[in-house]
């Protein structure tokens, strides 16, 4: 045999290694990502540089009081996805596949997760689905527009149907501003995934905009460049006074199976808000 020969023999017996390592690994895998729709042994925990903060700075909750947040399964070690990521996914498959299909989707992504985003324009095209997926952020050069979350004046009012807008509200200093416009340019009974760090036990939400100085952010809010911590309650009442109707789903909507397979934690909650219209209501 030449050597070049035992090139690709040798190539080919390795490719044949890793390709049984992955069935082996499939076999014996707990968990699946919904987002990159893999078996997998583990997911990753939560990074020690946010504990390490926390702890540094101050905070004054514990992890375990966060709504939605599996800090010891907290990403996909393959594809990325957060914990979050893959209880959105959960609901954004589902929701697709039961829209009419008589209309086109129009889907728009706030400060876009990548792992989240290529798994929606991935969806979107192997399955055919009649949507079109858009990503805005004010900051982020990846984007398909610049936008501020407080003032959309490059949207239409009522001009998407679907939104995701997950931790973002915490960031802005004037977060009505932000309900008001995500209201705005959502279509009539339209809806949208809105997520914002909740704290179990919170009475109220504790917010300064004036807030600069990063070790204030960190003790007080859990991560440097946020302005609020939201309460359950002021949560959902902040996206009510705007017009909003809130959906709730946890485990007892997708299972509680499908939570521990996919590592999300089962405390966790999934607000979809909805853009109902009433009379005197537009």
């Amino acid at each position: 045999m030449t050597d070049t020969g035992k090139k690709i023999f040798l190539k080919g017996i390795i490719r044949r290694i890793k390709l049984l390592k992955v069935l082996i690994d499939s076999i014996s895998a707990k968990y699946h990502c919904p987002v990159c729709n893999t078996s997998i042994k583990h997911f990753n925990p939560l990074p020690e540089f946010y504990s390490d903060n926390l702890k540094k700075y101050g905070y004054r909750y514990r992890l375990e009081q966060a709504e939605t947040l599996n800090y010891l399964e907290y990403s996909c070690p393959l594809c990325g996805a957060s914990d979050r990521d893959r209880l959105y996914a959960l609901y954004i498959k589902s929701y697709l596949a039961n829209e009419k299909k008589d209309r086109e989707i129009k889907i728009i992504e706030f400060a876009p997760s990548a792992p989240l985003s290529h798994f929606i324009r991935k969806l979107i095209a192997l399955t055919g689905e009649n949507a079109s997926y858009r990503t805005a952020d004010m900051n982020m050069d990846s984007v398909d527009d610049k936008v501020d979350i407080t003032d959309m004046s490059l949207y239409d009012d009522n001009m998407f149907d679907f939104f995701i807008c997950s931790h973002i509200l915490e960031h802005v200093s004037d977060d009505r501003k932000a309900l008001h416009e995500l209201y705005r340019i959502l279509k009539p009974w339209g809806m949208g995934i809105l997520m914002a760090p909740i704290v179990l036990g919170l009475t109220e939400i504790d917010e300064d905009p004036s807030i600069k100085e990063e070790s204030e952010g960190w003790r007080r809010f859990g991560q440097y460049d946020h302005v609020r911590i939201y309460s359950k309650d002021g949560f959902m009442k902040r996206a009510k006074e705007v017009g909003f109707s809130i959906h709730q789903y946890g485990k007892e909507h997708f299972g509680e199976k499908i939570f521990t397979q996919s590592g999300i934690s089962k405390q966790s909650i999934l607000y979809v808000v909805e853009k109902v219209i009433r009379a005197g209501n537009k």
